[in-house]
């Protein structure tokens, strides 16, 4: 956590009422809620290398430019000084502090037709479809967000054993991922983490934001991932023939609303259950990307969920929700 010496003058910077701070969230970031102007904002710390900062500049300056152009996503706002991110240095570590408006509304529930249907589906694959078609047009101002890249997993508990085949499974992928064509018609700046966890409903309509894990990388990546994550969440039922079911029909009301703002070619359709596949596989690593090999520090859920992994992975099968045709 960071001191209480930095909170207050991250205070300072975006002018709020220090008493007004309420921690939300300590994960990858510090992430916390002050009001200002009788308005509700977020502040994110993020502690992270002085050479990351200029990554964190490229990300507001991203959501900035999708706000000025119509979408719907919690807009950065400003320091005092007019900087979308303001560093603070403490015992040698980068502090880099950003700030954003509040969403209105509140997550999904799956068991309300108006937080959880067609019409929601509709609006999702409607903004991905705006930020998709920006995304072609737009002209990087300075240090650019990085490109998908396969991804450095060095732990040697994951060299053995069921975690082995979970690995060779992801490394499969990946190289099957990594020979595929970049070109800007299917290939560019993306959220990739759009879940239903990273957006709030109001009255209809869907405010974005978590924009921190955004990359270049395929456009039909960015819908698989949110195909995944609203099969995880979302379906009505956990057995493999309803989850598979479900991503059809999500898939159905999502492309529908994705294709009034930006168009994939069906090559490109084709993909989508291949990177639900490498989403999930992904999703592993997680939380076994830093674990010491002690089985009793997994969840009854995780170690179920290795187990029913590599059974699936044997038997040449995808992940639930991931086996349907485009």
């Amino acid at each position: 956590m960071v001191s209480e010496a930095v909170l207050k003058r991250a205070s300072e910077s975006f002018q709020f009422d220090l008493g007004t701070l309420i921690l939300i969230s300590n994960s990858t970031n510090e992430v916390y809620q002050f009001t200002k102007n009788n308005q509700p904002h977020i502040l994110r710390l993020s502690q992270r290398p002085s050479a990351y900062i200029e990554k964190i500049k490229a990300e507001v300056e991203w959501v900035s430019y999708l706000a000025n152009n119509g979408v719907h996503v919690s807009l950065p706002i400003k320091s005092y000084d007019g900087q979308l991110t303001v560093i603070y240095n403490e015992s040698d570590q980068s502090i880099i502090a950003t700030s954003f408006e509040m969403a209105t509304g509140r997550f999904f529930e799956k068991d309300q037709p108006h937080m959880w249907g067609t019409a929601i589906f509709h609006k999702w694959g409607e903004t991905m479809g705006q930020m998709h078609r920006l995304s072609k047009s737009y002209d990087v101002i300075g240090v650019k967000r990085n490109d998908w890249a396969i991804w450095r997993i060095e732990n040697p508990w994951l060299q053995q054993g069921n975690y082995q085949v979970i690995l060779e499974k992801l490394r499969s992928l990946e190289q099957s991922i990594a020979s595929l064509p970049r070109d800007s018609n299917a290939y560019g700046l993306i959220h990739n983490d759009f879940h239903p966890y990273n957006f709030y409903i109001d009255n209809g309509d869907i405010t974005v934001f978590d924009f921190d894990d955004s990359l270049y990388g395929w456009f039909a990546l960015d819908i698989a991932i949110a195909a995944s994550h609203a099969c995880w969440w979302g379906s009505p039922a956990h057995d493999r023939k309803s989850k598979n079911e479900f991503s059809k029909r999500f898939l159905n009301d999502f492309l529908t609303g994705y294709f009034k703002h930006n168009d994939l070619d069906k090559y490109w359709l084709q993909q989508i259950p291949m990177f639900m596949n490498y989403r999930n596989i992904c999703s592993f690593f997680w939380w076994l990307n830093n674990w010491d090999g002690d089985e009793s520090r997994l969840s009854e859920f995780q170690q179920k969920a290795v187990k029913d992994a590599v059974k699936l992975i044997q038997s040449g099968q995808c992940f639930d929700g991931c086996d349907i045709q485009i």
